[in-house]
């Protein structure tokens, strides 16, 4: 086990416990999203025939007389010209035999003829082509090339199940009467919302309380890819997640350099992948954005990396990566950031009235003016 690790240390550790993943085939209406699981090739020609791409007359360029004598529209028949002949055509209609050249509907039938105005048949992909790629997002214009090339449903790789685990003896349920020396527990709620956010499947659990027997009884119970706990990771003499883990479980780091969110730990459970978050609401967002998020979905990450000049001072962390909650926002053309609630990792509202982190290197602090690493969160 390696202790007090750096941020990409702890995201390389984890990535060496890759997850499995299974592919499922899906409708182009269930793919939004999807991670493609094989290369997809092209079941036609695209497009399929020479088409106008003008409304206009399909002509022969070397006539310089010409006689209407017909109408062809999208979804009809290849229709035929001879000598001094023109056909009304529509956007999309297949090019009649015999015709080479578009005249606007502008110009009138007897304006200028262009030859450049024809989808040629395959010029976007040919049949066979490989277009769409293993492990491509399946975005809209993912899905509706998919669609173009005959696609009606496809293989995308399944969505990881992940257990999420609240613990402590102090949690109840939002919405219940709250006795003394208790909290309504919130964690699980935002893990699970950002786990819908990149791609997975969460399962809530109950909240498991501070007790050995519980903590495994739960753990063995689930039926999961991955195992997300919250709490119970320091040194306390109730932190039973570390303790577990310690002794019946493989763990594989312990401690981040990283303000807030410093205790996490990573391993497996019976061969099951598992993160122990903090218990501190704002320290398992902050693991959870920085480590968490890029090992299962790296296709989805939840913000991008930025310079910002800071209006307002910043204090960093000694021998920690420091992520103080910032306003991001643009001002004369350049990315500035404010601070406007307190900082304590309890403080999920910080999260909230702002949507941003700063990324301080460790031992280093931002004084007004100062341009510094950020991420800003979307």
């Amino acid at each position: 086990m390696e202790t007090f690790v750096t941020i990409e240390r702890a995201l390389t550790i984890a990535q060496h416990t890759p997850l499995q993943s299974s592919t499922e085939w899906v409708t182009l209406n269930q793919a939004h999203n999807r991670i493609l699981a094989e290369d997809l090739t092209s079941k036609v020609n695209d497009p399929p025939f020479d088409n106008s791409a003008m409304d206009g007359w399909a002509v022969r360029s070397t006539d310089e007389i010409r006689v209407e004598v017909g109408v062809t529209a999208a979804g009809t028949p290849p229709l035929e010209i001879k000598l001094g002949e023109a056909i009304r055509i529509m956007t999309g209609a297949p090019m009649p035999e015999g015709a080479d050249a578009i005249v606007m509907i502008e110009d009138g039938l007897q304006g200028k003829a262009h030859t450049n105005f024809i989808r040629r048949c395959g010029e976007n992909l040919r049949q066979g082509d490989t277009a769409l790629f293993t492990n491509q997002v399946m975005t809209p214009a993912a899905i509706s090339l998919a669609a173009t090339m005959g696609h009606a449903t496809i293989p995308v790789c399944k969505k990881l199940r992940v257990a999420v685990i609240s613990t402590g003896d102090e949690l109840i349920p939002p919405g219940d009467e709250l006795n003394e020396g208790q909290i309504y527990e919130s964690n699980s709620y935002g893990i699970c919302a950002l786990l819908e956010k990149i791609g997975c499947i969460p399962l809530q659990h109950e909240v498991v309380n501070d007790t050995m027997e519980g903590l495994r009884n739960t753990l063995d119970s689930l039926d999961c890819d991955a195992i997300l706990t919250s709490g119970g990771v320091s040194m306390g003499e109730f932190d039973y997640v570390r303790k577990l883990m310690e002794e019946e479980g493989d763990l594989h780091f312990w401690k981040v350099a990283m303000r807030p969110g410093g205790p996490p730990l990573f391993g497996t459970w019976k061969g099951t992948p598992l993160f122990g978050l903090p218990g501190n609401p704002v320290s398992s967002h902050l693991v959870f954005l920085m480590i968490v998020a890029p090992w299962l979905a790296p296709k989805f990450p939840l913000g991008k990396e930025v310079n910002v000049r800071m209006k307002d001072p910043v204090k960093g962390a000694p021998g920690k990566v420091c992520l103080r909650r910032i306003q991001i926002s643009t001002e004369n053309g350049e990315l500035v950031a404010t601070t406007h609630t307190h900082q304590g990792s309890g403080n999920i509202h910080s999260m909230v009235a702002h949507n941003g982190v700063t990324v301080l290197p460790p031992d280093t602090s931002a004084n007004t003016g100062d341009m510094i690493p950020a991420l800003w969160l979307h």
